[in-house]
């Protein structure tokens, strides 16, 4: 065996992989990663090297076998590993995680995915969460915050013991009581050696969870829930109540709570007493500022900020909390303040101002050396989302509401905040999302952790981020079975000369015009808001010429959301359609009643389980269910069409649903979908799989690609009209049955406008497209803009924010918003034709970005 894997390089197993041994026996780690006979998914048994330490771009057209060789594969393959390496508990995910097939892979480091996908995030995380700012917030205010009493606002004053006991001795002087000391609040665990450690020290009773409880040897809670103890130090009232008090406060940490017999508890402090209400109040716990904690989270909701049910009458479903403001939090965390703000006055705030406060905060001489450990680690995190272009950002905002590249960026500038070394980093498209302006930044941000000794691998389209790169891996020439070979590697010029390159072609001599059809946007009518002023929108006019192609541009956090989506789109909606929902304010919105109705076509996931896809998305599947239904085979059988749908349990797997892929949920990885043991991906059961329509049964439809759809039912006009649709969208390569959790933002968002383009003609429609060149390829982003100006030759206005310099030199008027992000946005900066901003070129980033584009070709 060894001798052949010698002689050929590669050690031929099916559906496995050769481990890798010299590399993790040797002290040093080979200067590149090996792979031989990668076959995973479309790619065609392929040999490659990827340079260790430098920041590798892999490019290639839609569908190419890009994502496969770099999650799939080599992301696939290190998650594997590291799994190999815990302990054996651990190692039962092995048996669920399936090796990728690929023959021998070599040299690979420690890998870490930072992808587009959203779905990581709940709505438990947040922008401060998620990038560990907010650890060092709450680290910040219990370490250093000033107590404000929860009622009446005022600053809480320190008592000593003879206080409390003179305070205990005035309220309670003939009052039946306990006094408690409080020793856990809200943590999980048996708690054994807490309740061990009391009996020891003569304690016989305890409150545990709101109860009183005899304590006994050997007792133990549930180790998954939370719990709060409080030991019984005696009984009011009391002629040795001074000693009481001292072993109380002792015990609780300089804190005691007295329980009278009506369940009512009062708390007393050493760290603090309002001095009109009374209260006083426990030292402060990181554990109060979580609103993931029962400490910390308001009771209301639950730590969410929002009430409601999702089918609510508010955009998302759910209003603000009225206890907490949207906060999250108690008012006793809300009370804590550092520098004269409270923990929500930051998070609340865009990160760029944040920046700004935290480094303003000034601490007394003997705080310094806690304070400015954490002040440097926060200013270090918030500046790295300057840096990547996130400084408008509120760090309150919920994770569940990031665009994907908004999420990828985040998880970014945590990597950033890390300091690891020798990490393999894989990436998807960062760029998304991002003006032209900001691309250098975060082309910087990935040149810094390489710089550190990592490899950076990214999957990606943008010409800058190809330019900027050390090695160029171009997979292709095609996309699907026409992909899956690697057409050049190596650096631009030797891209340039590959034969088989469409990125190179496109890099060699591309040409670079305004192509826009011009159309007549003045004399057109025109649906106009006036004053809008959304969040930073600063009250402004703006007109959307109907008939056209519209585009909107500005750099990230500029309005540009605000204005066509939150303003535009929702009060279209309410007017159209007699609702009341809430929408971006403005005063008013003239000429919609030109408008048939309105259509948002998102990056939100056309499905959220394994059952949902493409097919039955678009609307086709039904037709071919019909075909199968009329088939000898399964007329004889008695077979409906709703046989051979995977949602109809006569004939779909009974194993897994009809899922194929089910969800298992990992410990320590995030969740994974694997395929069925009993029929093994295909979601029907034998007797269904019997049935054949032109020689394929309906698992095998399931599998082809929308491209070989097209030519199998060419036949069939019904479905071949849905299908060309989702393949004119630059969408040929994915299959019919592919699960919708596995599809990104931007191939659900073209599956949305293949769906909507299938539909017959519904009068004047007004579509609203958030980005939709995510993930396309260069030589796709034409074929894209080709649906659009059918879309506007049919009758309809198509109005799109994008960044792509394609999208814009296709458009007939663009609205240019800014000048900066955040508060220094929310300004239309210039607005016209494609050559109309060109003059605008020295105040406008967009209109000096396209001007330099254009001088490029």
């Amino acid at each position: 065996m060894k001798a052949y894997l010698k002689k050929t390089g590669r050690l031929k197993r099916p559906g496995g992989v050769a481990e890798e041994t010299a590399s993790f026996n040797n002290s040093t780690m080979p200067d590149v990663i090996g792979l031989r006979g990668a076959r995973e998914h479309n790619l065609k048994d392929i040999d490659l090297t990827v340079p260790h330490n430098q920041m590798v771009v892999l490019t290639g057209v839609s569908g190419s076998g890009k994502s496969t060789l770099a999650f799939d594969i080599l992301f696939a393959e290190g998650q594997r590993r590291y799994l190999e390496s815990l302990a054996p508990y651990v190692r039962q995910y092995m048996k669920i995680l399936e090796r990728p097939e690929v023959d021998l892979v070599t040299g690979l480091a420690p890998t870490v995915a930072i992808e587009q996908r959203t779905s990581y995030a709940s709505r438990r995380s947040t922008v401060a969460t998620l990038t560990e700012i907010y650890h060092y917030l709450r680290l910040l205010y219990s370490k250093l915050g000033v107590q404000h009493c929860p009622g009446c606002g005022r600053r809480m004053q320190a008592q000593n013991r003879e206080t409390i006991v003179a305070q205990i001795r005035r309220r309670y002087p003939r009052k039946a009581a306990r006094v408690l000391a409080p020793k856990v609040f809200g943590r999980k665990g048996f708690h054994k050696e807490v309740i061990a450690r009391a009996l020891k020290k003569g304690f016989k009773e305890a409150r545990i969870d709101r109860k009183i409880t005899v304590l006994q040897e050997g007792m133990a809670l549930s180790r998954y829930h939370e719990h709060n103890i409080d030991l019984v130090v005696g009984r009011l009232p009391a002629k040795n109540l001074a000693a009481m008090i001292d072993a109380a406060l002792n015990e609780g940490d300089g804190g005691l709570v007295i329980l009278d017999r009506r369940g009512n508890e009062e708390v007393f402090s050493v760290h603090g007493i309002c001095p009109a209400c009374g209260i006083g109040l426990e030292s402060l716990d990181p554990r109060l500022f979580s609103f993931n904690s029962e400490q910390g989270a308001c009771a209301a909701c639950s730590g969410l900020g929002t009430v409601g049910e999702p089918d609510a009458a508010d955009g998302n479903g759910r209003q603000t909390c009225p206890r907490c403001g949207g906060s999250r939090l108690k008012s006793r965390a809300l009370a804590v303040k550092v520098g004269n703000h409270s923990i929500w006055d930051l998070v609340q705030k865009p990160a760029g101002d944040v920046y700004r406060t935290v480094k303003k905060l000034t601490f007394k001489s003997r705080d310094n050396p806690v304070a400015e450990p954490i002040k440097a680690e926060l200013l270090t995190r918030l500046a790295l989302l300057n840096q990547l272009g996130l400084s408008y950002l509120s760090l309150a905002r919920s994770g569940d509401t990031l665009s994907g590249g908004e999420a990828q960026r985040i998880r970014l500038a945590a990597q950033l905040g890390s300091n690891l070394t020798g990490v393999c980093y894989i990436l998807d498209e960062p760029t998304i999302g991002l003006h032209a302006r900001d691309n250098r930044v975060l082309i910087d941000a990935l040149k810094t952790l390489r710089d550190r000794g990592n490899t950076i691998l990214v999957v990606e389209h943008d010409e800058e981020s190809i330019r900027a790169a050390d090695t160029i891996i171009d997979l292709g020439p095609g996309a699907g079975q026409d992909g899956g070979r690697v057409v050049a590697s190596g650096n631009l010029s030797q891209l340039k000369k590959a034969p088989l390159s469409v990125t190179g072609a496109l890099f060699d001599g591309h040409a670079k015009k305004i192509t826009s059809r011009l159309r007549p946007y003045r004399k057109s009518p025109a649906v106009k808001i006036m004053e809008a002023a959304a969040n930073n929108l600063k009250n402004i006019d703006a007109g959307f010429p109907l008939g056209c192609l519209i585009t909107v541009t500005g750099v990230s956090g500029s309005g540009k959301s605000s204005l066509l989506k939150e303003t535009l789109y929702k009060g279209l909606r309410n007017r159209l359609l007699k609702q009341q929902r809430p929408a971006g304010d403005c005063r008013e919105i003239k000429g919609w009643d030109q408008l048939t109705r309105v259509l948002e076509v998102d990056h939100s996931p056309i499905g959220r389980t394994p059952r949902s896809v493409p097919a039955s998305y678009v609307g086709f599947w039904s037709e071919i269910r019909k075909l199968f239904s009329l088939t000898p085979s399964a007329r004889a059988r008695g077979y409906s069409g709703g046989r051979f749908s995977f949602n109809v349990a006569a004939g779909r797997c009974s194993a897994c649903s009809g899922q194929g892929r089910p969800k298992v949920k990992m410990s320590f990885l995030p969740d994974v979908y694997v395929p069925c043991d009993v029929c093994r991906g295909k979601r029907f059961n034998k007797e269904t799989l019997a049935v054949h329509y032109r020689g394929k049964n309906i698992a095998e439809i399931l599998e082809m690609t929308f491209a070989e759809a097209a030519r199998f039912f060419a036949a069939i006009p019904s479905v071949r009209r849905a299908v060309q649709f989702v393949c004119d969208v630059g969408l040929g390569y994915l299959c019919l049955g592919q699960p919708s959790p596995t599809l990104s933002g931007g191939e659900a968002q073209r599956i949305k406008l293949a769906q909507q383009l299938a539909k017959p003609p519904n009068g004047h429609t007004l579509y609203i497209l958030d980005e939709p060149t995510t993930g396309l390829h260069m030589a796709d982003v034409q074929r894209l803009i080709d649906v659009l100006q059918k879309l506007v030759d049919e009758g309809n206005t198509v109005a799109v924010i994008e960044h792509n310099m394609e999208i814009i030199s296709e458009a007939d008027y663009i609205i240019d918003l800014g000048p900066e992000g955040g508060q220094d946005g929310g300004r239309i900066v210039t607005s016209g034709s494609p050559k109309e901003l060109l003059r605008a070129s020295k105040k406008s980033h967009t209109a000096r970005y396209f001007k330099k584009y254009l001088q490029d070709s």
